[in-house]
């Protein structure tokens, strides 16, 4: 080999150990930058040169490439773990939020509630003619209306707090979406098909992370460095194009569902994790039932109260009552859903009683109940032919029946075996059909003497009072034959037990993520020691290099001199 040969050598060792330090360097600057991944030179032996007699002597170094240290298998589960832990911690957070406004095993509790009305009951069957009881019976029932109304609004402010969180979470990751295929088209550009544009990269990858936190995805390398972006199979990011996703709200038996869709054409996405996945997952499962359960606890509490309280009689009768709930449709059969009555009624009967104010003499009238057969309209004319001159029937303007007393008499009911008196609001307790918008009667608020504690036309009867005391124990088949308080506190344990296992998921999401985490720093992560030491290997190397230069350059000067 030539001595030019020998400075070739020395000059491959300059520039590879210059790229070395330079490598070096760059890790050392970037070790405190997220999402930075540790860069190796790949330094490789030069091409070997024949110098005769079979032997062959070697040319120096050559730059192979510049890689990232990265474990793909590893990033795979690191997105995984980051979309769990995401998905987890939106999953406490909201079940917690839920435990937290029932506020259950205090006194201000839906249970708490429900016991003090019941037990206002109690206390006005010692004493039913004390006016002071019966206000305080209204008073629990105001408290216990009211209390179930604002639990009713907070668990709707919940749900809206979701559907915002949905709407800003799939419109961040949107533009996610669009930064990575613009960064596909950029490194397709850098590369060529030769090498890593090692930023670009990083800069990519952090963006999947964070798409992964929002959505589960899987990436999918292509030949010319861009990665296509699935949720599930279906594809959301191919090379240098977003298809977007989209929120959708879509109402399904007037019951408004939420899902995420491909925007370009409207393919639906199975999300399962992320962010948006437990959003989607809380809205459905946990806010959603517990509204519902709070509706069906408030329903059948309206409709079994008012069905005891709807056969009592007050300190006296009514003059005119008109019922709370308001048929849709007067002409249709009562039982049918086109009536728009939202309680149920079978085929019986009630009495009616017309009595004389100043005489205390009493008509009793029965009044048979069909409502498979019968319209309101129907038990209107059933009524004034029944009852005569003593009580007049019709329907008001916005569909709800009223009865009003000839003058000098009032009206009183009793055993009602159809239920259409509490179905449609006629002497009954509450008002509404839900938790949404139940409340007591105005009617007896503004009148508490009306309130039905007694029974059997027995003046100073409690017997009314005591029935509905030994309503709060009594075993309905439509809550699965548990009674209003085990049903509510039958949702309340399930929601205490789900809510502790978020707790423990969301432990164990956080713990695979930190160990993951480890492992992937374990890889990728810089550690300035080693660089530090890979620093001073490399500088010895062009230090080596810039002597044996020297050497050959001393060489050469003395050839010339001799020549």
């Amino acid at each position: 080999m030539s001595l030019n040969g020998a400075l070739q050598i020395g000059q491959s060792a300059i520039f590879a150990s210059q790229a070395a330090i330079t490598v070096a360097g760059n890790n050392m600057a970037n070790a405190a930058t997220p999402g930075y991944h540790r860069q190796r030179v790949g330094i490789l032996p030069g091409r070997p040169e024949a110098i005769g007699g079979g032997q062959f002597m070697g040319t120096g170094v050559q730059l192979g490439s510049i890689t990232r240290q990265i474990d793909v298998a590893l990033q795979a589960r690191l997105r995984t773990a980051i979309g769990e832990q995401a998905g987890a911690a939106i999953d406490q957070q909201f079940l917690s939020a839920i435990e937290m406004l029932q506020n259950e095993l205090t006194d201000a509790d839906i249970s708490s509630q429900l016991s003090a009305f019941f037990n206002s009951w109690s206390e006005l069957a010692n004493n039913p003619t004390d006016s002071g009881m019966r206000s305080l019976v209204l008073q629990q029932g105001e408290s216990l209306a009211g209390g179930i109304r604002q639990l009713r609004e907070e668990y709707t402010v919940v749900r809206e707090e979701i559907d915002r969180g949905l709407g800003v979470s799939v419109e961040r990751a949107n533009g996610l979406l669009e930064e990575i295929a613009q960064l596909n088209v950029q490194i397709a550009q850098t590369e060529h098909g030769a090498g890593q544009a090692n930023t670009l990269r990083d800069q990519r990858d952090a963006l999947v992370d964070q798409v992964a936190e929002l959505i589960n995805v899987t990436t999918v390398d292509q030949p010319n460095g861009a990665v296509d972006i699935l949720v599930g199979s279906i594809p959301v990011v191919l090379s240098g194009e977003s298809r977007g996703i989209e929120l959708r709200m879509e109402s399904t038996d007037g019951v408004l569902e939420a899902s995420v869709r491909v925007a370009a054409d409207g393919s639906e996405l199975i999300v399962d994790n992320g962010t948006i996945g437990s959003l989607i997952r809380q809205r459905d499962e946990t806010v959603d039932p517990a509204i519902e359960q709070l509706d069906t606890f408030a329903h059948h509490l309206i409709h079994q109260v008012n069905r005891v309280h709807s056969q009592g009689q007050g300190m006296h009768g009514w003059t005119s009552v008109t019922g709370t709930t308001m048929a849709s449709d007067t002409s249709a059969a009562m039982s049918t859903a086109a009536s728009g009555i939202p309680f149920p009624m079978e085929n019986g009967s009630f009495v009616l009683s017309v009595v004389d104010s100043e005489t205390g003499s009493r008509a009793s009238y029965l009044i048979q109940v069909d409502p498979d057969s019968m319209s309101m309209d129907n038990l209107v004319s059933t009524i004034n032919s029944e009852v005569g001159a003593g009580a007049i029937a019709s329907t008001t303007v916005d569909g709800s029946l009223k009865l009003e007393a000839a003058a000098g008499y009032e009206i009183e009911f009793s055993e009602d075996s159809s239920g259409v008196l509490s179905a449609l609001g006629i002497n009954t307790f509450f008002t509404g059909s839900s938790g949404f918008d139940i409340g007591v009667s105005e009617s007896l608020s503004g009148n508490p003497t009306l309130l039905g504690a007694g029974g059997e036309y027995i003046v100073g009867s409690n017997a009314t009072a005591l029935a509905m005391v030994e309503l709060q124990d009594l075993a309905i088949d439509d809550l699965g034959g548990r009674s209003l308080r085990e049903s509510w506190q039958a949702g309340v344990t399930d929601l205490a037990v789900r809510t502790s296992a978020a707790n423990t998921r969301l432990q164990g999401a956080s713990l695979v993520r930190q160990s993951l985490d480890a492992q992937a720093q374990a890889v990728s992560g810089v550690s300035l020691d080693e660089e530090a030491i890979d620093l001073m290997s490399h500088q010895r190397q062009f230090q080596a290099a810039a002597r044996f230069i020297s050497v050959i350059d001393e060489t050469l000067q003395t050839l010339m001199s001799i020549a």
